[in-house]
Order: C-alpha cells, then structure tokens, then sequence
C-alpha cells in the first residue's frame, strides 16, 4: 500500500497533537477547584485525545494518510506505545482491504493523561479508486477519500460520540525513493460544539532497502480549541522488507508551551484473510 517504500502512513491518530492540548485542557480548568476540577480535566482530556482523530489507522509510523490501501482480501496490524511529559499511552489498529479500492480500519487506545485514565475508539473507511488516478509528466497523483468516527469512552455516561472527520487524500511519487502526501480535511468535535478544517503534509523516502525515513506537519484551522501545529520526523527499520517493521516517531508542537511526545511501535503488514 506504498507510494514510495513507506507503508501505511495514516490510521486513527486519535494521540498526534494530544500533548499540545494537555496545555490548553488545564489553561481551562485552571480556576475551577476540587471536585469540579477533577471532572473539567477529565472531560477536556478526553476532547484532547480526539484532536487529530480520527483518521482511523493512522499513527503509524505518521499521522499524515496515504492514497493506498492494504489491498484486497489483505490486512495489517500496528501497535505503539506513546509518552510525553503528561502522557502514556498504548494503541492496537487493525484494518483490511475489503476490495481493491478500499478498506476498513480500527483504532483502540488506553491512555493516561497526568493520572487521569482515557479511553478511545475508531472506525475510518478509506476509498482509493482508480479513476482517481491522474497521470502527470513523471508520475502519477492518487486521490482518495476517508471517513472517520471516534468514540471516547466517559466514566460516567460510558462510550459517546466524540468527533466525526472527511479527509481528502493525495499521493505523488517524486522519485523512486520518495513521496509526498497531503490530507485536507474538515473534522467536527462534538464535546466542543466546533470544528476546524484540517491540513497535513508529509514527505517519506527509503535511506536502503531497511531504513526509511519520514516528515510532517499537521495544521488546523481553530488553533485556541484544537491545538496549535505539530511537527513530527522519525524512522523505519525493515526486519522483513515491506511486511514486519519497527519505528520510532517524535512529535513536537508549536507555540509558547511546547512539548514533544515519542512513539515508538511496530506493523505487520501482508497479512491474508
């Protein structure tokens, strides 16, 4: 499912950007006072896991998604554990190609935000046709398109709705051993009442037939509530060419505080049904 060598680079990525919020959560908690305040940092924590979700399968190794899909009858498994300066977390996402030309994915997360316990979930559908094949002078530009729904999991009212997004996917080869890919989106947080159109870049190529490198960056239109961008870089290791690999990913935010989370995980990819 590669343009260049670099697999998957979409998923869920219900964390990118989670520890620029952890910022934001408190500024907006910071005058309320016990029991309040407890439930305050709870409920914005949980709107903070669900800032780039969900995009669902994404992550892995970025958050950026690619015009590709795991191909028909095929699927992949991805796992990763992130840790910033208030965050752990751990994150299982599956998908499969249900036909040539799209497939279904998942996420689960199990988080920790300053002690506070945080659970999410995804469901995304990605479709890559043919027809959306442009062919230009060297190579040819994919596009596609995914819809994504998150979950965030309350300890008092249980699972509820939390964001639904639209991303527009493209992907152009540059060269043997590079690529670019684009998302332009618009994503709706329903504990915010909000939304904002979101923006994502990001540049992959192989150093050799084991090492494959990656860069990012995520923009989004209502930085106060959302966040502000984050920029992320990170690698590949190939133990099985283009089947078992392992990463590790930093993400670091803009803007006066600043923080910055790595991740660090593996895929497993080709696997049959």
């Amino acid at each position: 499912m590669e343009t260049a060598s670099v697999k998957s680079l979409g998923g869920v990525g219900v964390l990118k950007g989670l520890c620029l919020k952890v910022a934001v959560l408190k500024g907006v908690c910071h005058f309320v006072s016990g029991r309040s305040r407890s439930h305050c940092v709870r409920t914005a924590a949980v709107t903070t896991l669900c800032l780039t979700a969900m995009a669902v399968n994404a992550g892995r190794p970025l958050s950026t998604d690619d015009a590709a899909t795991a191909g028909d009858g095929k699927c992949q498994i991805e796992a990763w554990r992130e840790r910033g300066p208030q965050l752990r977390a751990s994150v299982f996402a599956p998908a499969c190609g249900v036909s040539a030309s799209s497939e279904i994915g998942a996420e689960i997360v199990r988080a920790t935000i300053d002690g506070e316990p945080i659970r999410l979930a995804g469901l995304a559908w990605k479709w890559v046709p043919e027809q959306a094949r442009i062919p230009m002078a060297d190579a040819a530009l994919q596009m596609g398109l995914k819809l994504t729904g998150g979950w965030a999991k309350d300890q008092q009212r249980g699972w509820n709705t939390s964001t639904t997004e639209v991303l527009l996917l493209a992907s152009l080869p540059i060269s043997d051993t590079l690529a670019t890919h684009a998302n332009l989106g618009y994503q709706r947080d329903k504990s915010l009442n909000a939304g904002a159109t979101l923006i994502n870049v990001a540049l992959t190529g192989s150093v050799n037939e084991h090492i494959d490198l990656f860069a990012e960056t995520m923009w989004n239109s209502r930085r106060e509530l959302f966040g502000e961008r984050i920029y992320s870089a990170g690698g590949r290791w190939w133990l099985i060419k283009d089947t078992l690999g392992l990463d590790v990913t930093a993400s670091r935010t803009s803007g006066a505080q600043a923080t910055t989370t790595w991740s660090l995980g593996f895929g497993w990819y080709g696997l049959r049904l």
